[in-house]
């Protein structure tokens, strides 16, 4: 999985250094990855008895790889914009390593069956909603898109948006590789103008 990653996000050029602690978790299906900190190599955290253990993986080790690619420091104090490229990129590469499901298995908590189709239905106004916070950061705001109840109620926003995000970028001929090296600073930028309706018509 690490070489599909690497392949894909065209990384073969780049010392990239990865830590992997797998534990036994909560049985709630989720990992997260921290970057390099302090000389340390950027950390996955992943519970063994994840029910979708190889495309969590491959997400988690796109967001280890992109983390070194793009020189990402910001972790959990990014703006929420930063959090959606970062998610949207993992998500892409993790289809791409895994390719063959449906959306919702490289999108979506495992199991949830309802959230795709809710994410599809109200993307607009999802969209049209998270543009004002993009630039915002903190634990709050991180919380809201990401694990907590966005602007229309639903879970999970951030992931929505950047789903449909990276969906246009592709679309307009942007390459991973490509929006893995783009720099910390111009995350939030790109996310605004990939979401502006000008941009996704």
């Amino acid at each position: 999985m690490f070489d599909a990653d690497n392949a894909i996000l065209g990384s073969d050029d780049a010392p990239i250094q990865v830590r992997l602690v797998l534990m036994v978790g909560q049985f709630d299906d989720n990992a997260s990855t921290v970057p390099p900190l302090d000389g340390q190599p950027a950390t996955i955290v992943m519970p063994v008895e994840n029910s979708a253990f190889r495309r969590v993986l491959a997400h988690e080790l796109a967001h280890a790889i992109h983390f070194q690619l793009a020189g990402v420091t910001n972790a959990a104090n990014a703006p929420i914009g930063e959090t959606i490229f970062l998610e949207g990129l993992a998500m892409r590469t993790a289809q791409r390593a895994e390719p063959g499901r449906i959306d919702a298995d490289y999108a979506a908590m495992p199991g949830d069956t309802q959230w795709m189709p809710r994410c599809a239905a109200n993307k607009d106004r999802i969209i049209r909603r998270i543009l004002r916070d993009l630039d915002k950061a903190g634990a709050d705001v991180t919380r809201k898109y990401t694990v907590g109840q966005g602007n229309t109620g639903m879970q999970r926003e951030g992931y929505c948006v950047a789903w449909f995000a990276f969906d246009t970028l592709l679309d307009h001929g942007h390459t991973l590789p490509e929006l893995a090296r783009i720099p910390e600073e111009k995350m939030v930028e790109t996310m605004r103008a990939a979401l502006t309706p000008a941009s996704r018509r």
